[in-house]
């Protein structure tokens, strides 16, 4: 039995989702395996969009384990994507009745469920519960930040950058979320320092992050730049005239031996 369990789980992570679902119901796999069994289903049938099937299989999977996170987890998104919010937020509401307050994955679950559904300040609630048992979780500041995002909350945006980059080293790829907080909480000054601050990049990498940044800041402020002659401005340039526009109010000035405007985009 353990090696047909161990087929439908590789069908399963290959999404071939019918097949694995074909060994599950010709198997009799007994009570060992029966809540391995019931959470390859549920998986299966939810990757297949069969929520009212995968409610079946939750609801029958909450009778036989009814402390179980996960399944109740399972229900609040397929209610969700049901569009059964009713259901979605009383399912919820039961996730949040047995979760285990000591339990700092327990906990982060319910805030990320509550996150999906839309329940920004309830997810925002078990997020900093998560936190209060360990600062330093960097899937629970990720999701802060999203949760963050969420609520238009620039400040508190800004914050998970700045703690994502305590906690994150200096690989490139890690630091492209804090980079991108800091872009949407318009914190353009920070986004600038985070890129200078990176020792891996490249020339081209770096010209790459410089060049969104710019972009980022040119549809934000609404603003182009204009000169008296036709010349070629270094992408440090082009970012230091924004630089000065958004935090100096400065629109005139030279580079490269020629007047500058900072022109606003129609």
């Amino acid at each position: 039995m353990k090696s047909k369990i161990e087929e439908a789980k590789k069908e399963f992570d290959d999404e071939n989702y019918e097949k694995a679902l074909e060994i599950l119901d010709a198997g009799n796999f007994g009570e060992e395996y029966s809540k391995l069994v019931l959470i390859l289903k549920i998986g299966c049938l939810r990757g297949l969009k069969q929520f009212d099937e995968a409610l079946a299989v939750i609801n029958s999977a909450i009778e036989k384990f009814p402390y179980e996170d996960f399944f109740w987890a399972r229900k609040v998104e397929c209610h969700y994507f049901n569009d059964e919010n009713d259901a979605a937020i009383k399912a919820l509401d039961e996730l949040e009745r047995i979760m285990d307050r000591d339990d700092r994955d327990a906990i982060l679950l319910v805030s990320n469920i509550s996150h999906l559904i839309g329940e920004n300040e309830r997810a925002l609630k078990y997020c900093d519960m998560a936190l209060a048992i360990d600062e330093n979780w960097i899937e629970a500041v990720d999701q802060k930040a999203m949760i963050a995002s969420s609520l238009r909350d620039y400040d508190m945006m800004s914050d998970c950058a700045d703690r994502l980059l305590e906690l994150y080293d200096e690989d490139i790829m890690k630091v492209m979320i804090p980079l991108m907080l800091k872009i949407f909480s318009k914190r353009y000054d920070d986004a600038l320092s985070i890129i200078k601050g990176v020792d891996v990049l490249d020339d081209e990498h770096d010209l790459l992050l410089k060049s969104a940044l710019f972009n980022a800041m040119s549809e934000d402020l609404r603003v182009k730049i204009g000169t008296s002659s036709p010349v070629e401005i270094t992408m440090d340039d082009a970012l230091g005239i924004l630089m000065d526009y958004h935090y100096g109010g400065e629109q005139l000035g030279k580079v490269c031996g020629v007047d500058y405007m900072v022109l606003k985009s129609r």
